[in-house]
């Protein structure tokens, strides 16, 4: 049985993935902010026993010119 902890993860992609087999949790959490993380993967220790496979998918957007001007 597949076992997920999501990390910012969409209500929206929650509320779908609710009927499909294994058990899903949506934990929220701002990757950019070390506290968060931290206890998100707490959270993940604490209620499902640690991490087997991590999938990094999330991604900071800074907008500025590679170049100064």
């Amino acid at each position: 049985m597949l076992t997920l902890a999501m990390f910012i993860v969409s209500q929206e992609l929650s509320k779908s993935l609710q009927s499909a087999t294994g058990k899903l949790y949506a934990v929220k959490c701002d990757v950019t902010n070390n506290s968060d993380t931290e206890t998100a993967f707490k959270w993940v220790k604490g209620n499902l026993g640690g991490v087997d496979i991590l999938v990094n998918n999330a991604a900071v957007l800074f907008r500025s010119p590679l170049i100064g001007k």
